[in-house]
This record gives C-alpha cells, structure tokens and sequence, in this order.
C-alpha cells in the first residue's frame, strides 16, 4: 500500500489550519497572463478563464483564499485559493497580487486533489 495518500492528506491539513482566516480577494485587480503561465496551467489542464471564474468567485461554491509569504529573498504575497469554475470544476490556483499594478498573476492552477477537494467541502459547510 503507498503512503502517498497519507501526504496528501496531512499536506491538506497542514493548509487547513491557516484557514482560520479566510482573505478577501480583491475584485478591481486584472489578471496578468503571459503565454509562460497559460502554458503552465494548459499542463494541468485548465485555462486562464477557469481560474478567473475561481478568483472573481463565479463557481457555485465560495472561494476559500490562504495568504502565504513567498520564501526567498524578496518580500510577496501569494494567495492559495480553493474554489469552483462556472461549471462547478473543483480548482486551486496559486495568485500572486500586485495591487499597486492594479494585477494579479496565475503562478499555478491545477485541479483539486480528492482529498483537497473533501477537506474543502467540509471547510464551507461550517
């Protein structure tokens, strides 16, 4: 039997805990798409309106957004967001923000995994 479903399942924990709060997007920000993060997300097989429909919170379910410091050298926030497409497809999507741009850029957007999607459900259901 792998162990990979274990990971998987406390690496879901471990991001749950910080979502005690929950960060409101900001709505008046575009979003920044270059051919390197369409690329990216088509890998995953998502496109760039999907994770729009996530971030301007299109999707049948709320969007859930953890606001994590990026490691290194320089100071930027990124958000993990845990969300719905207009279809209903269940998405996250890593967002860096840059409000003094007026931008938000797509670092990665894959869909859930079944256990990130269980652990988000029974996070909005509270």
């Amino acid at each position: 039997m792998s162990n990979l479903p274990v990971v998987d399942s406390l690496d879901v924990f471990k991001k749950l805990r910080y979502f005690d709060v929950v960060i409101k997007l900001d709505p008046s920000l575009e979003p920044d798409w270059d051919e390197d993060n369409v690329d990216h997300i088509a890998e995953h097989g998502l496109r760039p309106e999907q994770v729009e429909e996530v971030y301007y919170n299109e999707g049948p379910f709320p969007v859930l957004a953890l606001k994590t410091k990026k490691r290194g050298r320089a100071t930027e926030y990124r958000y993990r967001l845990w969300g719905t497409d207009a279809s209903g497809m269940y998405i996250e999507a890593i967002i860096a923000p840059y409000p003094e741009y007026g931008l938000w850029r797509c670092v990665s957007a894959f869909p859930m995994s079944p256990y990130t999607q269980k652990a988000y459900l029974r996070r909005i259901k509270k």
